[in-house]
């Protein structure tokens, strides 16, 4: 028997935040939403950013490749962890978007490429209680050798907490231009910064009288603009990208042969419904007599007899088949199938194509077996989330990565939120969920737009409203533009701290913690 160790979650989710005194951690379980305040009580008006924690578990692995999970590792007495983080944003060295990365024409072609990559590093932590930050690099604008401006970027923190457990913090999320250039571009601002970034993760354990191990596999950071509906998840989540490709090209013997309407069927329901919280115009009907979700429509949909059968084949010739070219950024068709309603993004087999919006190739096959019936109607009600502490150690480990994946977006990719269609390509992981480390730090948001904000402003309609409302629902019961206030590129560059959050109350989604922003409260 050989011990073996592995960092989780897999892929971590940091959150950018302009609050220097707190923060808080992102989701560890599935469904559990971290709670707020999202504002820094002590500093008004302030994001506190997300922070992610990375654990280390260990594993015994047999002379035939079986593995049985033992326990998770702490640093104590006896066993020291030793992490190492490197963080870069490469996205003002990166290629024009559409489509992005090195195939593309370069952004800022007259500068030299290395001083536009903002680099921290590797910086290593281990102990427990300790910090080390920020962490950040410079962005130089180097033309025939004359450095024409420049700026320090701060990318993040980092801690241990009282277990040595690594935590990843997000920087301040400053966006600028040190050449004093304006916004004209959704995606591509030459001169301009921003404060995300990714790169991978090493842990090192060393338990007293054994040689030093490496985590197998390591993790992966990405630094994210915020989540403004942190409790709404979108249809498509980055989880399902990385399981699609899982079933596709890594582990076909995954592939659910059972299917379980509660765990499996009922999730995509429910954000189809939810995301009219967000998006409340004439062509979201799930808040009235589409809702899958009243008990009336929801029995019949958790019916795996015949005579339910007409109801379930019924929704699913609504859905978009996936892989439907089209042009990006066109608009959902008005006639089924047309769900997801979202605008169209990039194709990711073929990024010089796109394609309209609609469930991953694993997603729809599950959609298509359950309007067959052939799956379990083990439906009893809503199932309650379990929060991380309680969670059997087996199922601990993918509730790290399924929590943190199922906050980001998944598509569609024109460019996205957190990262755009490299998620979705084979090319990406070298196993289910672990980022190839031999990808160079930065280059899961290389291709975002530059800086986010922009991105941000521009997409305002039907793209990721489960991260960026379109509409939200005010306190007083009132329908307003999520970005109300906020009239260009450059204003989102300086208001996008005054944002709302969408948050449950009751039986509702609400917006709260919305600051003034131009004068529109």
């Amino acid at each position: 028997m050989k011990t073996i160790y592995r960092i989780y979650p897999a892929i971590g989710i940091a959150r950018i935040g302009n609050s220097e005194t707190e923060y808080f951690l992102g989701p560890e379980a599935p469904g559990i939403v971290p709670d707020g305040p999202y504002r820094d009580q002590m500093m008004p008006g302030k994001i506190k950013p997300q922070g992610v924690r990375f654990r280390i578990y260990a594993f015994e692995r047999d002379d035939c490749g079986n593995e049985t999970l033992k326990q998770e590792i702490v640093a104590d007495s006896t066993t020291k962890i030793t992490w190492q983080v490197h963080l870069v944003n490469r996205k003002a060295a990166s290629g024009v978007f559409p489509p992005g990365g090195p195939s593309a024409p370069p952004r800022n072609s007259d500068y030299d490429r290395s001083g536009l990559v903002i680099d921290a590093f590797p910086q290593s932590i281990s102990g427990v209680n300790q910090e080390i930050g920020p962490l950040g690099g410079e962005i130089n604008f180097i033309r025939n050798g004359n450095i024409e401006g420049s700026a320090k970027v701060v990318l993040g923190r980092l801690l241990t907490d009282d277990h040595g457990r690594l935590i990843v913090i997000g920087g301040p999320g400053k966006s600028a231009s040190p050449l004093g250039k304006g916004l004209f571009s959704f995606a591509n601002n030459d001169g301009w910064y921003d404060g995300v970034s990714d790169g991978p993760i090493q842990a090192v354990i060393q338990v007293e009288g054994q040689e030093p191990i490496t985590a197998e596999g390591g993790a992966w950071l990405v630094v994210a603009p915020p989540s403004y509906a942190p409790g709404i998840e979108h249809v498509t989540t980055w989880y399902d990208q990385a399981q699609n490709v899982s079933a596709r090209f890594i582990s076909p013997h995954l592939i659910k042969t059972a299917l379980s309407f509660t765990k499996d069927i009922y999730p995509i329901l429910k954000r189809t419904v939810l995301l009219h919280w967000v998006v409340e115009r004439e062509n979201r009907y799930h808040g009235g007599a589409g809702n899958f979700l009243s008990d009336q429509r929801l029995n019949k949909l958790a019916d795996n007899s015949d005579s339910a059968k007409s109801v379930r084949q019924n929704l699913f010739k609504m859905l978009m088949k996936p892989n439907t070219i089209v042009d990006p950024n066109t608009l959902p068709p008005m006639a089924p199938p047309n769900m997801p309603k979202l605008n169209s993004g990039l194709d990711p087999d073929d990024p010089s194509k796109g394609e309209f919006a609609a469930l991953t190739e694993y997603q729809y096959a599950m959609m298509e077996k359950w309007a067959n019936g052939d799956f379990t109607a083990d439906w009893t009600g809503e199932p309650v989330p379990v929060p991380f502490e309680n969670l059997p150690l087996d199922e601990q480990p993918d509730a790290l990565t399924r929590a943190a994946l199922e906050g980001c977006i998944g598509s569609p990719f024109f460019p996205g939120i957190e990262v755009t269609y490299v998620i979705a390509q084979a090319a990406t992981y070298e196993a289910p969920f672990r980022i190839k480390q031999s990808l160079p730090p930065g280059f899961l948001t290389e291709r975002m737009a530059l800086p986010w904000q922009a991105d941000f402003f521009a997409c305002g309609e039907l793209w990721w409203p489960a991260q960026r409302p379109v509409e939200v629902v005010t306190d007083a019961g009132q329908i307003q533009p999520f970005s109300r206030g906020v009239q260009s590129y450059g204003d989102m560059v300086k208001w996008w701290t005054e944002l709302g959050f969408v948050v449950k109350k009751d039986d509702k989604f609400v917006e709260s913690e919305r600051n003034p922003i131009n004068g529109q409260s």
